[in-house]
């Protein structure tokens, strides 16, 4: 692979990670706001918003699936170090490779499974029991999304080392 091509294809995924951290953003601002009128209301009013808690059980995965392929990309996504840290390069290397590849393996297959649920939710127009109309395809889309971009960081990874460049750790 040449440079230029990972270069855009890291560029590509800097622009998705960007857009999956707004989402998170706008996420965590519309649950702060819709929590404070949710208290608020039933504080004033003794009426909450309808189905709150609902709404905060589909927005909250966003939450957390939106953010993985940006902590693997700035190197700060999880990581046990101890074999590695007095390890020698080619070993290092080694052991880089086997991490990268199961993890490119396992985000693939979370990937394929969820989006499965996903659809499955969708094609039954599978709604959730609360006190207004809420489909449940709208949590279950944010795994596959999450974990699709995920699986293309690892893919991007595993060029990068198998093109003889660093990966950030």
């Amino acid at each position: 692979m040449t440079e230029k091509f990972m270069g855009k294809m890291n560029h590509a995924l800097s622009l998705a990670d960007n857009g999956l951290l707004c989402i998170t953003g706008f996420a965590l601002l519309f649950l702060t706001l819709m929590i404070f009128t949710d208290v608020a209301l039933r504080f004033l009013f003794n009426e909450p918003l309808p189905a709150s808690a609902e709404v905060t059980e589909l927005i909250m995965p966003y939450i957390a699936f939106c953010a993985l392929a940006y902590t693997l990309s700035r190197g700060t996504h999880i990581r046990i170090t101890l074999l590695l840290e007095n390890a020698p390069s080619l070993r290092r290397m080694a052991f880089e490779m086997i991490c990268i590849i199961s993890g490119l393996l396992c985000c693939a297959v979370f990937t394929y499974y969820s989006w499965l649920l996903f659809w499955h939710s969708v094609s039954i127009n599978e709604q959730m029991q609360a006190l207004i109309m809420l489909p449940w395809w709208v949590g279950k889309f944010s795994m596959p999304l999450g974990f699709f971009f995920f699986t293309l960081r690892y893919l991007l990874n595993l060029i990068t080392l198998c093109s003889g460049y660093p990966v950030k750790q």
